[in-house]
């Protein structure tokens, strides 16, 4: 059966995949440069910072004990799938954070190197500072309060210094859903004036709106039943015995 995506690499044990949404946007980088071989660098690029974006965030949750099942690149960026959220604010902050922090360094070192090293060749300047400029803008923009992107999130673990997990993901989903008009607005603009990215915008804005309400549900559900990848019950060890709950132990396993 043919599969929208197909595996590429594996790195540091977490599989990476392309979904073919994106080959065709790198497509159209490749003829928006003119350059054949200038459009294949850049849109290299493209990938290359958009996977290191998203082990930033799969290496920090494994830090705090929590495991990636993939990494799946596609046309509205990549998307680091976790096994376990991190559970407590800070390391959601932080998980949320490494990902446009590994972008801005990305970008520095773009910066640095076409500003500073001895580089005679147009082409490669060319590329260092597609390096720098893509990489600024992948990092700005997630920072931007559209949750579940970063910025939201960050947004969220905020928010839950002050009330519950629950609560927090409500008002990151009201916020993010602002975002989203807004997003879904200038996209409209753009393709009305023939500007540039218009649908990407509208895509990314319903990719907001409907993600924001799936994660509100979930945190409500994990609020009332618990976390959906850990349950507990209590049973009586052998010989399990009538007499009431003196013996009954607890039990935890994940899903």
């Amino acid at each position: 059966m043919f599969s929208s995506k197909f595996r590429i690499c594996d790195v540091f044990g977490i599989p990476v995949y392309l979904d073919m949404s994106l080959v065709i946007l790198l497509v159209l980088f490749v003829l928006d440069f003119g350059s054949l071989t200038l459009g294949l660098a850049c849109a290299l690029v493209l990938a290359v910072s958009i996977t290191l974006h998203e082990l930033g965030h799969a290496l920090t949750a494994r830090a705090f004990g929590y495991q990636t099942h993939d990494i799946t690149l596609s046309l509205l960026g990549g998307c680091a799938s976790l096994i376990g959220m991190p559970r407590k604010a800070y390391q959601e902050f932080l998980t949320a954070l490494a990902g446009p922090v590994v972008s801005f360094i990305l970008s520095g070192i773009g910066w640095v190197s076409a500003r500073y090293l001895p580089i005679e060749n147009d082409w490669l300047w060319n590329v260092l500072a597609y390096v720098f400029w893509m990489n600024l803008i992948l990092g700005g923009f997630n920072l931007l309060p559209g949750f579940p992107m970063d910025g939201g999130r960050i947004f969220r673990s905020v928010a839950r210094i002050f009330t519950t997990r629950a609560k927090a993901t409500y008002a990151a989903m009201i916020v993010g859903r602002g975002f989203a008009i807004l997003l879904a607005l200038r996209g409209l603009h753009s393709i009305f004036t023939r500007g540039p990215w218009g649908f990407i915008s509208i895509l990314i804005a319903w990719m907001i709106w409907r993600e924001g309400w799936r994660e509100y549900v979930q945190a409500v559900q994990e609020e009332r039943w618990g976390s959906p990848w850990e349950f507990s019950a209590r049973v009586s060890p052998p010989p399990y015995s009538d007499d009431g709950d003196d013996d009954e132990v607890e039990v935890r396993r994940r899903r």
